[in-house]
């Protein structure tokens, strides 16, 4: 299998048990007293060009905002921990959820007894986001979790690319980026490129190529 762009309606599947974990984790005993949040698509999935690889995965990005009303511990341990438990008990049996270094990883297979990594079909990634909107969470040592700055050295490159006609993002994304997503989900996944850094590139080579001087 080669990697392909998926249609929107292609993963329909991964949207709605994404949708209806997020919602049982806003109702999990760890959670539903002491954290309030919102969710906020991000990535591939929120311009549209999600990705299968050779294997027949693909991904969708989400952060977990946290809102300024939350009653319990603002410490990162105890918000990751929290997090964690109840992403792991409101998991079904075909999946697996993994502390990643800086999300919370959900793997979901076909199988239905246990999860299969030979049979996973798709993943979700949640990062978790302080209340401003300027801080994430980051695994610092064995259990062990800190507030860290969120990327802001290109924030430029959002600006530039909302700065674009419908028709010139269109041909960003279709001419640029997802061929090059697609050449990059067909190495092993240890030796990939961020999708979120093909999208920088891109968008600045796009520009530097396209607009005026």
């Amino acid at each position: 299998m080669i990697p392909i762009l998926l249609p929107y309606n292609s993963y329909r599947e991964a949207r709605a048990r994404a949708n209806k974990l997020i919602h049982d984790v806003r109702k999990h005993k760890k959670i539903h007293k002491l954290y309030k949040f919102n969710i906020k698509l991000i990535g591939s999935q929120k311009r549209r060009c999600v990705i299968q690889d050779s294997n027949g995965k693909y991904d969708l990005d989400y952060q977990i905002v946290l809102t300024h009303n939350c009653k319990g511990s603002l410490k990162p341990t105890d918000i990751k921990k929290a997090f964690l438990c109840a992403f792991t008990e409101c998991a079904n049996k075909n999946e697996k959820v993994e502390d990643s270094t800086t999300v919370v990883t959900v793997r979901c297979s076909k199988s239905n007894n246990k999860f299969d990594a030979d049979l996973e079909k798709f993943s979700f990634d949640f990062v978790i986001i302080d209340h401003t909107e300027s801080l994430r969470i980051r695994r610092n040592g064995k259990d062990q979790y800190t507030w860290v700055e969120l990327p802001s050295k290109n924030t430029y490159i959002y600006q530039r690319f909302n700065n674009l006609c419908g028709n010139a993002q269109r041909e960003l994304l279709e001419e640029f980026v997802i061929p090059r997503i697609i050449e990059e989900k067909k190495k092993h996944e240890n030796n990939r490129i961020p999708t979120i850094d093909i999208f920088y590139e891109g968008v600045n080579n796009f520009y530097n190529k396209y607009q005026p001087k």
